[in-house]
């Protein structure tokens, strides 16, 4: 069959769009997601072999291994003539193209199109060699058969880009293979790309990939859905497909900021007179707004900011995620704020949220092309650098007692301090040593950093001197109430002298338990024949216990 098709690209610009900025499967996966968001989709499907290896990799020979990626959408298509003038066209500004078609939304939804210059399409190369595409599109047609029967449907368009052929030549006219179903009526329209030959690359396990994708697409779900399907498993399987959901993160209680503005798409305006930021008890925030002003306009952000109820799990959830038209446009922990500041490993390790900021490619394109993070030494950039400063400054703020609150209550947790409290004071008597031993825990466990809290090694000291220093801190609170009491009465002698007796006891406990250590310690060297005799007879000399 003559090749129809013909795409002009050089061959540096696939090197740069495709293997060089997608090294991710989900991040390939995304991009062909969202030409389906453009293209009106309603529901998308990704078939995959989760958790596998797309290639084996042996004594550095990549031998493929078969595996195919497919994505299929229920879009609007295209017709053969619109593969040639649109889709095989990189570069092109599709957002102030007047066409049929084309422009800054979507044709049937009036959707904000993610896509602005074509280059998503390459994302492939960065994974695989061979992108094969089967799209049905235009007006529902009809037309005579050989055998005389009429056939309704969309035209279809079926095409091979091969990433080999495409590099031969520096620049030069590509003309992708034609393939078998091409000129052919399907009953819908719709768009399905298969990705094969892959380089050595690993899909995400199934919940992971699911939550990936979850987590760079921020949009409503009622016209739109992502699907995904494990090829590894039989179509029966429970496990075989999952609905990608929003991206959820729990959050920590009265550390929310709601940055509040009309819907629909955030663009500049003239004023901030619709946007407010609201702290976690419904309060306006007075130290910014929902958004911030630059040279006469008003850039709006909406979404919220929060500290997780629980140390970072994974990449995805780390930090502030930021989007534009709906596609993640980047993702920042401390919006750039310099190391060393006071707080600064609790934001590291808690600080999340969800900005909207439609902006960022409004006019100017302000979002790197992998989607990894935005130009932050722009103009713009550096403003919207500043805002998020503030915000996370008064997060931290508005969290630093229940953070503290929370590290107490995790290293009570690993620590066992009520038990071991109970243990070592278990006597009717001895309330206000316990309660002593557990303020002095309390003290001690809110010192430390959340990452330290789990570390069993860190917590059990400070358990264990909050127990030896029980006694004595209670013993010095009693002898300071009977000196300033006139006539002390003979039972308040009788607990202090009580309580004077069990910090000696406790003391004496605590010593003989490090000497026991020392003990055994000098056991060791005496039987190791690299110990200096000299050494160990004034050792023994100075402790002769």
């Amino acid at each position: 069959m003559t090749n129809r098709y013909k795409m002009r690209i050089s061959r540096l610009t696939i090197d740069k769009l495709g293997v060089k900025l997608y090294d991710k499967v989900s991040a390939v996966i995304a991009e062909l997601v969202s030409n389906s968001y453009d293209a009106d989709a309603t529901e998308v499907t990704i078939e995959a072999p989760m958790g596998e290896y797309l290639a084996s990799k042996a004594g550095g020979v990549i031998t493929d291994k078969n595996f195919k990626i497919k994505v299929t959408d229920n879009g609007i298509g295209m017709t053969p003539d619109e593969v040639n003038n649109y889709y095989l066209v990189v570069g092109a500004e599709r957002r102030t193209d007047n066409r049929p078609g084309r422009g800054d939304a979507s044709p049937k939804f009036n959707r904000k199109v993610m896509g602005r210059k074509g280059v998503g399409k390459l994302a492939p190369f960065g994974i695989c060699e061979v992108i094969e595409i089967l799209t049905s599109g235009g007006e529902k047609i009809q037309r005579p058969r050989a055998d005389g029967k009429v056939e309704t449907g969309y035209l279809t368009a079926h095409l091979i880009l091969n990433r080999k052929d495409m590099l031969k030549d520096t620049e030069f006219e590509y003309e992708p293979e034609t393939g078998s179903k091409d000129d052919t009526l399907r009953p819908e329209s719709g768009t399905t790309i298969i990705l094969k030959r892959f380089a050595y690359r690993r899909v995400s396990e199934h919940p992971t990939f699911s939550r990936q994708l979850s987590q760079r697409f921020g949009l409503p779900t009622n016209n739109w859905k992502i699907k995904t399907c494990d090829t590894t498993k039989m179509e029966t399987a429970e496990d075989y497909e999952a609905i990608v959901g929003p991206f959820s993160v729990e959050t920590m209680d009265n550390s929310k900021i709601m940055l509040e503005g009309p819907k629909g798409p955030n663009l500049s305006v003239e004023d901030d007179a619709q946007y407010s930021a609201i702290g976690p008890t419904g309060e306006t925030i007075e130290e910014f707004g929902a958004g911030f002003h630059h040279d006469g306009r008003f850039y709006p952000i909406t979404g919220w900011a929060a500290y997780a109820k629980n140390p970072y799990k994974d990449e995805l959830m780390a930090g502030v995620r930021i989007y534009c038209r709906g596609k993640i446009a980047g993702q920042t922990a401390i919006f750039n704020r310099k190391a060393g500041f006071h707080g600064e490993h609790s934001i590291r390790s808690y600080l999340v949220g969800e900005l909207y900021a439609d902006w960022l490619d409004e006019d100017e394109d302000m979002i790197q092309t992998d989607r990894r993070d935005i130009l932050w030494s722009h103009d713009l950039g550096q403003k919207f650098q500043e805002w998020g400063q503030k915000v996370i400054l008064k997060i931290g703020h508005l969290t630093r007692d229940p953070m503290r609150k929370k590290t107490w209550e995790r290293f009570a947790e690993v620590g066992k301090v009520e038990k071991q409290i109970e243990e070592v004071f278990p006597a009717d008597g001895q309330e206000a040593i316990r309660d002593t031993a557990r303020g002095l825990a309390k003290l001690l466990g809110q010192t430390i950093r959340a990452s330290e809290v789990e570390d069993i090694e860190v917590v059990e000291p400070m358990v264990q001197l909050s127990l030896t220093l029980a006694p004595h801190v209670t013993l010095d609170k009693k002898l300071k109430e009977a000196a300033d009491a006139q006539n002390t009465p003979i039972a308040v002698i009788s607990g202090i002298l009580r309580t004077a007796r069990l910090a000696e006891l406790s003391s004496f406990g605590k010593i003989a338990e490090d000497r026991l250590k020392v003990i055994e310690r000098v056991q060791g060297l005496k039987d190791d024949p690299e110990t200096a005799e000299e050494k160990l007879q004034k050792l023994i000399q100075y402790a002769p216990c």
